[in-house]
């Protein structure tokens, strides 16, 4: 089996090892078999696949898409090291509110189901990969701010972030119908 996969605090977001395969050429990694994740559990299909570069201390999210394209991610290191966050925002949820955050580098996975905010964390500079189940839709785009007090997420005062991630809501002022 190329993944093991952890259960994380938050039931629906999984926490995934790749299998590495090294020898003196370098190494393989397998990313993704929909069969495989199928049978762990992992039932989505991803119909984007992106990649975003990003310098140490900066931030990105939390991001997330409305309904009815909402997009779960699945998200891995090419090189560097980040924290990852998934913030579940599913009223009916008993995490409603809550959220995971993990490092990850080369080797780890982080699966967010459809329904969550994700925002990254760059502590080196790094090259983020992540596969999303519904492909962008900039009338859906949307997001939490940072800062937000009732999300109890505490970052460091040095980060870098965009005026766009600035400029996000509080949770309390957003209309969700995950």
């Amino acid at each position: 089996m190329p993944f093991e996969i952890q259960n994380t605090e938050i039931e629906d977001v999984k926490l995934i090892k790749i299998k590495k395969f090294d020898d003196e050429r370098g190494f393989f990694e397998e990313l993704y078999r929909n069969n495989v994740f199928h049978e762990l559990g992992i039932k989505n299909n991803f119909n984007q696949v992106n990649l975003s570069y990003s310098k140490k201390n900066v931030f990105r999210g939390f991001h997330f898409q409305r309904n009815p394209k909402p997009q779960g991610k699945l998200v891995t290191v090419i090189s560097g090291r980040i924290i990852d966050y998934a913030i579940d925002l599913r009223r009916r949820s008993v995490y409603y509110k809550k959220h995971v955050c993990y490092e990850l580098e080369n080797g780890r996975m982080l699966f967010i189901p459809e329904g969550f905010a994700h925002g990254f964390l760059a502590l080196e500079d790094s090259y983020v990969l992540y596969l999303a189940t519904n492909e962008f839709d900039i009338k859906l785009d949307s997001g939490v701010i940072y800062n937000d007090d009732e999300l109890n997420i505490k970052l460091p005062d040095n980060i870098t972030i965009s005026e766009k991630d600035r400029s996000l809501k509080k949770l309390n002022e957003l209309d969700i119908d995950f």
